[in-house]
Formats: C-alpha cells, sequence, structure tokens
C-alpha cells in the first residue's frame, strides 16, 4: 500500500505491534476519529479484458495502508 509497509513485516513482528496499535484503535473508536494516515489509498488500475488501449478495460483496485487492514479486520471481526 501506499505506506510501503510489507504485510510479511507485520506478521513476522506481532509482539512488537499489538500494543500500540490497539491503543490507537480503542482511541480511534471511543472519539470516532481515523487517523489521516489510515485513510489513504492508493488507486491502481486492474486490466480487465480485451483492448489495453480502452478505459472501460480497466477497473480501480485500492491499495491501502497495512495498518488500515488491521484495523478493519479487528473492527469487523468483533463486530460480527
Amino acid at each position: 500500500g501506499p505506506d510501503g509497509i510489507p504485510s510479511s513485516i507485520l506478521k513476522e513482528n506481532t509482539a512488537h505491534f499489538i500494543q500500540p496499535l490497539t491503543h490507537i484503535l480503542n482511541l480511534s473508536l471511543s472519539q470516532g476519529i481515523v487517523p489521516n494516515e489510515m485513510k489513504m489509498a492508493e488507486i491502481k488500475p486492474l486490466f480487465k479484458s480485451g483492448n489495453k488501449h480502452l478505459v472501460n478495460n480497466y477497473r480501480p483496485i485500492l491499495l491501502l495502508p497495512a495498518f488500515s487492514k488491521i484495523f478493519e479486520f479487528i473492527t469487523k471481526h468483533n463486530l460480527l
């Protein structure tokens, strides 16, 4: 994503990130504020099929920051 953090680094170092991430997530949820860094996304065109010169043959994909993906996962699973 736009933060340049590979998910493998987060997976391998979960113990180092869990406490500060939990704190930030709890603050975000209790105050109803999402940090601006979590709102960033990089939009990339993904080719579907057909003529590569036609815009309609592409669809957008969003690359999200690694921490945003983690927050989304935690929030989603705690709400279900």
